[in-house]
């Protein structure tokens, strides 16, 4: 029988032999990162993504963009438990030692690394199937830092951004997707203005670090929508052991998707899709005015989408208040 990408940490990795209690693992795995604890006023935050050529971006792609996009999808990790950036690691597989292509990962990753203050401390680069290994470490305070298992019954859902548009940048980069081949754009392609939007989508995610900094306080749990909204809100639900509903047409997507596919794709890439690395929060309705001017403060679009329920299931509603049937599940990597 074919395993998932969880059970399969489950069965083999999340064991008792491998994922032992120690006294400086505070959080092992299950979360967006690692947390260990350092001092009596700082815990580490670590997390690691690996990138693969032809699967997590085009054969042939900028390499500048390759790397901002490697390093900012590890930057949303950290930005879901509302830590600080502090360094990072680089796992770096080449099929050739082309300088060119090099000297330009180099200048992308730099961009990026100086935008969110985070230092490059070591890695390695060997030969073979192009592929990129990155992890990043940050800092908390300790107990403050963000984690999925902190939904309490009648917390609001948001999520910031918009949803969905890493799906379809995918499938306009000529990358299949898992949606199927009924996954259509309205016209064969996406028109010129629409392209360069779902590009910069793809290739230059926003890690929301300052929404999660000045936002923490207020913020019951989170997680980055890295695998589609159906799947990464079922973490935080089954984590908390909470239920949630969710309202489809509070779901917010960019003017680019809405002109791109079909209002049905528009809402399969935004539970199923993947790739978005906004972040899904769920805060008490008594902090709501709180955390909305927080929000605001850190100039990060966030929509109410729905509230957490007692259960164990998620819920989506149309407008109608009837609720919908889901037809796939959430990404997977296997």
């Amino acid at each position: 029988m074919r395993l998932s990408e969880f059970e399969l940490i489950r069965k083999y990795f999340n064991t008792a032999n491998l994922a032992f209690e120690k006294n400086e693992v505070l959080l092992g795995i299950g979360d967006d990162a690692a947390l260990l604890n350092l001092t009596k006023e700082q815990e580490l935050a670590i997390s690691t993504d690996v990138l693969v050529e032809s699967v997590h971006f085009p054969a042939g792609a900028e390499p500048a963009k390759i790397a901002s996009r490697a390093l900012a999808v590890n930057l949303s990790d950290l930005a879901a438990m509302g830590a600080k950036p502090l360094c990072f690691t680089l796992g770096l597989v080449l099929a050739d030692a082309n300088e060119s292509w090099i000297n330009s990962f180099s200048k992308g990753l730099a961009k990026t690394a100086r935008q969110f203050n985070i230092a490059l401390v070591g890695g390695d680069v060997s030969k073979g199937p192009t592929t990129i290994a990155i992890q990043v470490q940050g800092l908390t305070r300790p107990g403050k830092a963000l984690r999925r298992d902190g939904a309490r019954l009648g917390d609001q859902v948001y999520v910031t951004g918009d949803l969905g548009d890493g799906a379809i940048a995918l499938a306009s980069l000529g990358i299949p997707t898992h949606l199927g081949d009924t996954f259509l754009f309205n016209e064969n392609q996406p028109s010129s203005a629409c392209s360069q939007y779902l590009e910069k989508a793809y290739y230059e995610p926003e890690p929301r670090i300052e929404f999660a900094r000045l936002c923490a306080e207020f913020i019951n749990s989170a997680i980055d929508v890295s695998d589609g909204l159906l799947g990464d809100l079922g973490h935080i639900c089954k984590s908390s052991g909470m239920g949630a509903r969710i309202n489809i047409e509070d779901i917010p997507f960019s003017d680019s998707a809405r002109c791109c596919v079909s209002s049905e794709n528009l809402l399969r890439a935004a539970l199923y899709g993947g790739d978005d690395y906004e972040l899904c929060v769920t805060v008490a309705k008594d902090k709501r005015e709180q955390f909305l001017l927080k929000a605001r403060e850190s100039r990060t679009k966030i929509t109410c989408i729905g509230e957490i329920v007692e259960g164990n299931t998620i819920s989506f509603l149309n407008t109608a208040g009837a609720e919908i049937p889901l037809e796939q599940s959430a990404y997977e990597h296997f």
